[in-house]
Order: C-alpha cells, then sequence, then structure tokens
C-alpha cells in the first residue's frame, strides 16, 4: 500500500475523497513519512519523496517533481483513448478540441494541458506548429494547429468570449475506421423545476482524480518512469512558447 500525504491549497477533499476509494492508496499526514506527495504547492520540501504537482507550472532540474497531466483521467478522455487503443478508430487522422471560457482562467496551464493531450493521442510530436489569434485585446480567441508525420493533424480551439453562464468543451477524434467524440452539447440532462425544462451538462469536473491518483500509486509501486510525465510536459510548453511567439497570443 502506498502512503500518500495531500497538502493542496484547494480541492484538498476531493483528493481525499477520491483517495479514500482506492485500496492501494493509505492517506497519511505530512509527518507520518509518505512515500509520496500530492500538492500544488511548488516550494514544498519533499525531503527526497516523489511528488505529484497539481495546478502549478513544473519546476526545472527537480527530477522528483511530476507534474500533474489531469486531461488525460476525465472519464470521457480515457473513454475515447480506450477505443482508439482497442483499434476501434483505425488510424488517427484527426483530433479536434474546443474549450471555451466566460472568464480568464489559467490560459497557459489550459493550452499546455491541451496540446499535451494531441501529442499523447497521435503518440509522436509534431512536425509542422501553426497558430492564430484575435485582434482584440479583451476577447481572447486562439487556435494551435499541428501536423503529424502520419498525416493526422490537431485542431485546439479556445477562446474567454462566453457570456456568463456555462462553459464548453469538445474533444472530437476521427480515424480511418470510424470516429468518436465528447460534446458538452450533447452530454446533457434534462431538469425540471417549473417552466421550461433546463438542459445542464453533469458535473464530472472533478472525476479525474481517482484514475490520476491510481496511475500516479501504480507508478511508484512498480517503480515507473516518473519523469515521463515531465518530458511530455515540457515538449507540450515548449510547443506552447512556440506558438506563442510566433503568432502574439497570449
Amino acid at each position: 500500500m502506498t502512503r500518500l500525504a495531500f497538502q493542496l491549497s484547494s480541492y484538498q477533499e476531493e483528493f481525499l475523497i477520491a483517495a479514500s476509494w482506492i485500496d492501494e492508496i493509505k492517506v497519511v499526514s505530512i509527518d507520518e513519512n509518505p512515500d509520496a506527495i500530492v500538492t500544488d504547492n511548488t516550494d514544498i520540501k519533499s525531503n527526497e519523496k516523489s511528488v505529484l504537482l497539481f495546478g502549478s507550472l513544473p519546476i526545472e532540474g527537480k527530477s522528483l517533481i511530476t507534474p500533474a497531466l489531469p486531461k488525460r483521467f476525465s472519464p470521457e478522455v480515457i473513454a475515447l483513448r480506450e477505443s482508439l487503443d482497442a483499434g476501434n478508430l483505425g488510424e488517427l487522422g484527426l483530433l479536434r478540441m474546443h474549450l471555451w471560457n466566460q472568464k480568464k482562467s489559467d490560459r497557459v496551464q489550459e493550452m499546455v494541458h491541451a496540446i499535451d493531450l494531441a501529442l499523447w493521442f497521435f503518440g509522436a510530436n509534431p512536425e509542422y506548429i501553426h497558430g492564430a489569434a484575435s485582434a482584440e485585446k479583451e476577447v481572447k480567441c486562439s487556435l494551435i494547429h499541428l501536423g503529424f508525420k502520419c498525416g493526422g493533424m490537431a485542431l485546439l480551439d479556445f477562446t474567454n468570449s462566453l457570456p456568463t453562464g456555462d462553459n464548453y468543451e469538445s474533444l472530437s477524434l476521427i480515424g480511418s475506421k470510424g470516429a468518436a467524440y465528447s460534446d458538452d452539447h450533447r452530454n446533457r440532462n434534462l431538469f425540471f423545476s417549473g417552466g421550461a425544462p433546463g438542459a445542464k451538462c453533469p458535473d464530472i469536473r472533478m472525476n479525474f482524480i481517482g484514475p490520476m491518483l491510481k496511475d500516479f500509486t501504480q507508478k511508484i509501486q512498480t517503480g515507473a518512469d516518473l519523469e515521463s510525465n515531465s518530458k511530455s510536459y515540457n515538449t507540450a510548453f515548449n510547443i506552447f512558447s512556440e506558438v506563442r511567439q510566433k503568432y502574439y497570443f497570449k
């Protein structure tokens, strides 16, 4: 059983609840000699323990810090990846992702994780990198286009121009044998509370925590390469930085 200590400024309760459902994890305090630490504090003293860093930029040169890649572990992404790995879609040709919101979020993290997801699905780094951005100062609309050696491509679309209310997210895969998608327009439940029924998206925003913790625990137990996440994150961040510099968007 892996002993994990949690030290998070936000979502601490959600992480503890998710960990309580995983038999391989025992939650301990930071003073009880944990096997690893889950935190969002880049300045934490890990005492040579492995660290899963959530929600913050990784620190270069610290090999024990593993940046979390939460988008890989959301329920819809897991389902799409399983379909692709099973050969149901054939060879991946197009990945398209929309990430639209109505407020200024951490766009750097959002874009980097989206790029990582594209590279992860294609299993390769892109040969071609392009981008475009809106000229408006208040409204930030950005597009990243990645081309891969196999002939496939990824289109990643970001904006903060939605009016107050729900955000919108979608992920579509088109392969040589089939297609699969997750789309907030489709993933809706009807709620009846008088008047016209409201179509609301189920709240699965934090459902990635359990699979992410289980993956981290298994890597510790098996002695797997914990630096692979850092390599993946840094590759995605470098692509983001190249696009931002070349096409002048934030």
